[in-house]
């Protein structure tokens, strides 16, 4: 499991002043960590919903996990971040 890349994801993901996900490159200072991040978030942002995703929590759950798996096996919580991430972005 890559903690490191997964704890970079919650970073650019989360900020501690709301619920709601966002993009925070600046929380993540290490520049090459920081791509890494955004190739992450770049093959997220590939995902467009079609008839599967009639629960969009479930099908963006789904989506965000074979991310993850594509990505290097991450940390849970990476996983729900991308997840809310990709879920907000289309509600």
């Amino acid at each position: 499991m890559d903690r490191r890349l997964s704890a970079a994801i919650v970073a650019y993901i989360r900020d501690e002043g709301t619920a709601l996900p966002g993009r925070h490159p600046e929380r993540v200072p290490d520049a090459e960590l920081r791509t890494r991040v955004e190739a992450v978030i770049h093959r997220l942002d590939a995902i467009r919903p079609d008839e599967s995703a009639r629960d969009l929590l479930t099908w963006a759950d789904w989506q965000a996990t074979a991310v993850a798996a594509e990505s290097g096996d991450l940390a849970p919580e990476a996983v729900r971040a991308l997840r809310d991430l990709l879920s907000w972005e289309w509600r």
